[in-house]
């Protein structure tokens, strides 16, 4: 058996048939091998004793992470086969029933006598705390191989692995296996372009390794370090980003799983400014994302969509003689709508967006995808002309991220060398 092999074992019979995206896989091969671990198995099985118990027989890895089945109905039976797997019977544990009491108490619903059956654990267990649900999770080990359980919620799973399950895995690691991970999200520069720029980057730095990934409309670099210890790995890996961030510089747009609006939701909190938004073919798109961002409320002032050519005119004060001239998709309406919505709205930054999404609307000199974007700021007003491809979503979505990325990198020259990412 692979000394650092694990497995993922999915249950239900609502993932077998394809009802819902088995998302938890995902998220816990993810993890698992950003601490050291290698996944060489995920499994698929039914609500079914028999199916449980032969994947149960069948994991041969060291680690065996299993998902689903942990709820209070008849067709939720993972405890039931873990402790026939095992081996051993099934106990109560009073503490845990009078943490599902108080949870029920706390949302103001009766408890079910089905949900009793979640305090029942196999004997020997190790129990795993869910504080967002009724569903606890367990360990069983037998020598050096062990089994967890976790529920099928994901947001209930993930907070499971990585408060309970990541930190025991990491205890565990052969000698030579720890490995540190950084995620850089770059945008404006394709794979192959990336790939070519960061070629040789890992010159004279053993044990690292570099990956690319497409997380539209970014692209998403993954640096890997691996070392004889937890301090080795992070020095490596430290070595290796500070020069991949010198090459790529402001095409880093953030790090980990942190967004582009929320890197310019503090950047917008630290410099004390206020933004507002005037949309029309992106339809309210852009300030979505930015109040998405929890706390945005102190940098974003408002945010209008003015579809019509009548809207633009009366709500922002386009001039109707500017439309007619250039047409609602041009520079100079764009440059309009940025700096009508920030005079409206009394804000330091306006952005504007114009365009065609698509699939109708357009012209030969003005072809779907044409999009303009402007930026006025105190000191003047810029505008991008983009000609963006594929379907109404993604004009859309490209659309705003341009205009998230145009006003970051004027906030980072206003904020000098000293970004935040």
């Amino acid at each position: 058996m692979h000394t650092r092999a694990a497995e993922i074992i999915a249950i239900g019979d609502e993932v077998l048939r394809g009802e819902i995206v088995n998302s938890n896989a995902a998220l816990i091969a993810s993890a698992l091998e950003d601490v050291g671990w290698c996944v060489v198995r995920h499994t698929v099985v039914a609500d079914d004793t028999e199916a449980i118990l032969a994947a149960f027989r069948e994991a041969r890895a060291r680690i065996v992470l299993v998902s689903g089945g942990l709820g209070p109905t008849r067709d939720d039976i993972t405890s039931e086969c873990a402790a026939r797997h095992f081996g051993v019977r099934r106990v109560l544990d009073e503490e845990v029933l009078e943490g599902i009491r108080a949870f029920f108490e706390r949302v103001g619903y009766p408890m079910s006598e089905n949900n009793r059956n979640q305090a029942l654990f196999p004997e020997g267990a190790v129990i795993l705390r869910n504080p967002l649900g009724t569903a606890p999770g367990f360990r069983l080990s037998r020598g050096e191989k062990h089994f967890f359980f976790v529920p099928g919620v994901p947001r209930e799973m993930a907070r499971m692995l990585h408060a309970e399950i990541l930190p025991f895995l990491e205890g565990i690691l052969p000698e030579g296996a720890h490995r540190a991970v950084t995620l850089l999200r770059t945008f404006g520069m394709g794979e192959s372009r990336l790939d070519e720029r960061l070629e040789d980057v890992t010159a004279g730095v053993a044990g690292v390794t570099i990956g690319f990934r497409t997380q539209f409309p970014e692209n998403v670099v993954r640096i890997v370090a691996d070392g004889r210890d937890r301090a080795e790995a992070e020095e490596r890996l430290l070595r290796v980003r500070t020069e991949v961030e010198r090459r790529l510089g402001p095409m880093i747009v953030a790090e980990g799983e942190r967004t582009i609006e929320e890197v310019v939701g503090a950047l917008l909190t630290e410099r004390g400014l206020r933004l507002a938004t005037a949309e029309s073919c992106s339809g309210g798109l852009l300030a979505h994302r930015i109040t998405n961002v929890p706390g945005s409320s102190v940098y974003f002032e408002r945010g209008v969509v003015t579809y019509s050519n009548e809207a633009k005119t009366q709500w922002l004060g386009v001039p109707a003689e500017v439309i007619s001239a250039h047409g609602a998709v041009s520079d100079r309406v764009a440059i309009a709508m940025a700096e009508g919505i920030r005079k409206i709205a009394g804000a330091d930054l306006g952005v504007g967006i114009t365009g065609i999404a698509g699939p109708g609307g357009a012209a030969k000199e003005k072809p779907v995808g044409l999009v303009y974007i402007a930026l006025a700021t105190e000191g003047g007003t810029q505008v991008q002309k983009q000609q963006f491809f594929g379907d109404r979503d993604r004009v859309k979505t490209w659309s705003t991220a341009v205009a998230l990325n145009l006003i970051r990198l004027y906030l980072l020259d206003l904020a000098g060398p000293s970004s935040l990412r």
